[in-house]
């Protein structure tokens, strides 16, 4: 009997900005069909009633985050068997482990470049002695570059957007609303992800330690918040006004 191929993957994540990136990778490059879910909650539903290949899911996420949606897709029938593999910054050997433990195929690290992403989800897939084989239709840099201005714009502009939730959720937190943390550190999580995945470094780097902060106990936390927040304005601004990428990932020069 001739291997099944590799058809379509259910993306998970609540970042519609990386959410593009992986959608326009996956399908003008490697030629795949791909659904795309932003929660926990909808890649259980969508699993069902698609039935994707492959589920490749990031691990942090509101609500329901990656291991909770594995281990409920894992309790139900229709969804049960689906491969899945994360997406995840933490691939530190042992993190990968518990990954693995929980019944990842495997993890893909992030940044990822998109470039590569259908190769790498392959070599993750093949090195999982998965049954099916994927017939990658391969197009090349020209496919994808056109769309990357257009995806970089927008998370710049949706960046801008961010900084005004975030200064609201710092007054929340101003107020004794510690749960606001929670909401900065999630923003500053989907700042510091895409900027690093659209070439802005100094916004990723800026996002990063926001992120660090909202999860440290401080007794300064208010006044080191302040700060972050006003540097990831400072690197939104400087973005909007066109300012240079560095290092990007999906940009012409790769």
């Amino acid at each position: 009997m001739a291997p099944n191929i590799l058809h379509s993957v259910l993306y998970v994540d609540d970042d519609p900005d990386i959410s593009a990136v992986v959608q326009a990778s996956l399908c003008l490059i490697s030629g795949l069909d791909v659904h795309l879910a932003a929660s926990g909650e909808q890649a259980i539903a969508m699993a069902d009633a698609v039935g994707p290949d492959l589920i490749l899911m990031d691990v942090m996420m509101p609500g329901l985050d990656g291991p909770a949606t594995l281990h409920r897709l894992r309790e139900s029938v229709p969804t049960a068997a689906i491969p899945v593999i994360f997406m995840t910054a933490k691939v530190l050997p042992s993190e990968v482990a518990v990954f693995r433990g929980l019944g990842a195929i495997g993890v893909i690290g992030k940044p990822f470049d998109p470039l590569t992403l259908g190769r790498e989800l392959v070599s993750v897939w093949n090195d999982a002695k998965m049954p099916a084989r994927s017939a990658l239709k391969t197009r090349g840099i020209e496919a994808v570059v056109p769309k990357a201005a257009t995806l970089a714009g927008a998370f710049v502009r949706r960046t801008r957007n961010d900084v005004d939730a975030l200064r609201a959720s710092m007054a929340n937190v101003e107020a004794g609303n510690v749960a606001a943390l929670r909401d900065i550190e999630f923003t500053a999580h989907s700042i510091h992800g895409a900027a690093a995945l659209f070439g802005f470094a100094r916004l990723s780097i800026a996002g990063g330690a926001l992120e660090r902060c909202a999860r440290t106990a401080d007794p300064h936390l208010a006044e080191r918040l302040t700060a972050c927040i006003a540097a990831v304005a400072l690197e939104t601004d400087i973005a909007e006004r066109g300012g240079p990428q560095h290092d990007g990932l999906f940009t012409e020069s790769r």
